[in-house]
């Protein structure tokens, strides 16, 4: 092979080498072209609403005070989940630039598929994403900023957060009580009333079992129904289930419960004040909650049948009811 000819090739796949760097360098992904724009935080107390929507549905979010409310009538929400929106929408970051091809419905960016979230400081809109699918990292959302229509990685699977409906993030304690200071509870069940009185019981020798150690209690709480004695920790392990008790949902259409049977209603006795909860019966067999309403809360709820039960199993075989067989 000529001298002429080898030169000749070495010159043509040098070409081919530069060609290929150069299509490589300027194929390269958007992200080495376009600069990923850095999003300022937003102070937490500049945030006076935040709207959230997804196809026909609008979640209003609004701070009163530093107390954030929901919907038009004004529900109190739950902490824990409407911090997690707060946060997200005030601290928005941005790392990876994804897509301008203009291509949403890959990321879920689509209408009616994505969640649009408008921030505001009074009438004034200080920020506005849409937030589309999870990522394939499960780190990251795809996300689209107003005016700018590039698709880009922000940190976190934000959308389960912003995804929710008013009763999602409305505030689900229903009863809360110090189950310490209850004195007396009394029980309605199927028309008849059992009562339970607390009281202060000296410690029998027998209960000391012969122990005479110094510090050791010479009282302990005991409960009566009627000639039975019960002992604190059975009263105290079921009334631990309904002491601090949250819902399941609330009940906004056919709320007046009026009309259905009481599976059982009971009061709570503290001293000088009274606290109370009804649960109604299953209108179907095939039904999984219990409907429900307490002194402490204007809304009515639905509530999980085995939370109940759990609750009032005990309570029956403590009065002495016996199980009715499915």
């Amino acid at each position: 092979m000529s001298k002429k000819k080898v030169n000749l090739e070495i010159l043509i796949i040098s070409i081919v080498i530069v060609l290929s760097f150069a299509y490589i360098l300027f194929k390269k992904s958007d992200r080495v072209h376009y600069k990923v724009p850095e999003l300022k935080n937003i102070k937490i107390d500049a945030l006076t609403k935040i709207s959230i929507s997804k196809g026909e549905r609008v979640l209003n979010l609004e701070n009163k005070k530093g107390e954030w409310i929901v919907g038009d009538e004004g529900f109190k929400t739950d902490k824990f989940k409407i911090d997690k929106v707060v946060n997200i929408v005030a601290n928005l970051k941005l790392t990876t630039l994804v897509s301008k091809s203009g291509n949403y419905y890959k990321y879920e960016l689509d209408s009616p598929r994505k969640i649009n979230v408008k921030a505001f400081n009074g009438e004034e809109v200080i920020r506005e994403f849409d937030a589309g699918k999870v990522a394939s990292t499960y780190d990251h959302t795809n996300v689209k900023i107003k005016g700018d229509n590039k698709i880009y990685h922000a940190v976190g699977s934000i959308n389960k957060d912003l995804d929710k409906t008013i009763d999602d993030l409305r505030y689900k304690k229903v009863f809360l009580i110090e189950k310490d200071k209850i004195k007396q509870i009394e029980f309605i069940i199927d028309g008849k009333k059992y009562v339970l009185n607390k009281s202060i019981v000296p410690v029998t020798k027998e209960e000391k079992n012969g122990s005479e150690k110094e510090g050791e209690p010479e009282v302990k709480i005991r409960w009566d129904f009627n000639k039975t004695k019960i002992e604190n920790s059975e009263v105290n392990s079921m009334l631990g289930i309904v002491s601090d008790l949250s819902c399941d949902e609330y009940i906004y259409n056919g709320n007046d419960l009026k009309a259905l049977e009481k599976l059982f209603s009971m009061k709570l006795v503290s001293g000088s004040s009274e606290d109370s909860i009804t649960i109604y019966k299953l209108q179907n067999k095939e039904d999984e909650k219990y409907r429900g309403e307490t002194s402490q809360t204007q809304y009515k709820f639905l509530i999980k049948k085995f939370r109940i039960d759990n609750f009032l199993n005990p309570l029956k075989k403590i009065v002495g009811i016996e199980e009715e067989e499915n």
